[in-house]
This record gives C-alpha cells, structure tokens and sequence, in this order.
C-alpha cells in the first residue's frame, strides 16, 4: 500500500488537514506543524492555491481552506447512499442484540421499511423490506412523525390532540418506545437519522417480542440504537 503514495500529494493533503484543524495559519506554522522545510510548504500551497483548495489572506500572510472543498463535501454527501451508511451499524446492532433491526422512511402520509436485519431467534418479529404501515403508527412511526415538518404534524394533531405531547416527549427525549401497540406482545425501540441539513430522513429501529424485553435490556438497546442513529447522521454530514 505505502509504496503506491505520491509523497507530493500525501503532503498537500496535510496541509488542508492541519488548515482543518486551525484556520488561518502562517508558512512558518504549517512547516511547523508538518514537519516540511518553508520551500516546499510554499510549492504545495501555490498549487493548493491555484485549484482554489486553500485561500490566501494578505497583512499578514495566512492561509485557509477554499471553496473548492465546499463544492467537493456537497458532492460527497449526495453520493453517500444513507442505507449504505446505515448497512454496518444496523449489522452491528443485530449481531449485538440479535434481535430484528429495521429502517424507515416517511413516504406519502406512510413510513415505508427501506432496510430489515432479521433475528435469528426461533421467536422473532415477522418484518421485511418494502413494507409500510401509516405514519404515526409505532415506535419508528412516532419518531418519523415527531420531527416531520409541522404543517404535518398539525394534521394528525387535528385529528388527535393527544399526539402533540407525544411528539414533544419525543423530540425531547431523542427516541419512542411502544408496547404491543401495533402488534400484542411486540415491543419496539426507534431512534431518528438526520441529513446534514439537520433534517430527520430515516429511523433506525429494534424489535422483539415483549417476553424479552427487560428493563434492563431496553436500557442498553436505547443506548446502542441511539449512539449508532448518531453515528450514521454523522456520516451523512450531520454535526449534532
């Protein structure tokens, strides 16, 4: 692997990373920090400079990151497929728990399953990719709903008024749970993804029978679903 590194651009990418970290540095700072002699810190930053990857400011000299990486970081969020992103953390989750693990979606007034890793225990919920149920309705249908737009929300609040403290415990506490409300003796643990426009696109998802559904056991499985709902929406751009 290392014998295929251009050293050159290996370097150049350095730069941008330390600019990364602290704008507006100095020549002598980056030669500072990367360990390069000013000469060739220069070189890298002229040709940085000239694909508008780095800015240069005047009275004093510094540098900082260009547009170019802003047209770039846009190009490479549209090409991040969020249920490519949400592939290894659902398998984790399921390899953890082994229990039913679903993704969803808000489709037209329904939520829509998109992604489904199955328990492989002799009891377990019945679920599959491609199904849908109306919006509202369960733990992911909660959570989908309680961070859709308002105007939304305001339609179900019209029709049940009751929805509205729903929604904010949720929006309060970051997740749903519900108990045999769709299906007697099923239990489930939803928690939202969100784009890197803050807005929520997708739940992530546990479910499993009631008679394994331990306090104890939903404490960790919230614990988990919440900080892999994370780290997906981190993925996705996301900076909580």
């Amino acid at each position: 692997m290392k014998e295929n590194i251009v050293t050159a651009v290996d370097d150049a990418l350095l730069l941008l990373m330390l600019l990364g970290e602290k704008n507006n540095l100095g020549l002598s700072e980056l030669a500072r920090l990367s360990g390069m002699n000013k000469s060739k810190v220069y070189r890298l930053l002229c040709t940085l400079e000239n694909r508008h990857f780095v800015q240069k400011n005047e009275n004093p000299v510094t540098y900082h990151l260009g547009h170019q990486l802003l047209s770039l970081g846009n190009c490479a969020r549209q090409q991040i497929n969020y249920i490519q992103v949400a592939e290894v953390e659902a398998e984790q989750l399921r390899q953890r728990f082994d229990e039913n693990i679903q993704m969803r979606i808000r489709d037209n007034g329904e939520i829509l399953q998109v992604l489904h890793k199955p328990s492989g225990q002799s009891l377990q919920v019945r679920s599959e990719a491609g199904n849908r149920r109306p919006l509202g309705s369960g733990a992911s249908g909660r959570v989908l709903l309680a961070y859709s737009p308002k105007d939304v929300q305001a339609h179900f609040i019209e029709k049940n008024p009751s929805i509205e403290k729903s929604i904010a415990t949720i929006r309060s506490q970051g997740f749903a749970i519900t108990r045999g409300e769709l299906t007697a003796g099923i239990g489930a643990i939803a928690a939202p993804i969100f784009s890197q426009h803050g807005e929520c696109i997708a739940s992530l998802s546990i479910s499993l029978p009631l008679s394994r559904f331990s306090d104890e056991k939903e404490q960790d499985m919230t614990e988990q679903l919440l900080l892999s709902a994370l780290r997906i929406s981190r993925q996705l751009g996301y900076d909580s």
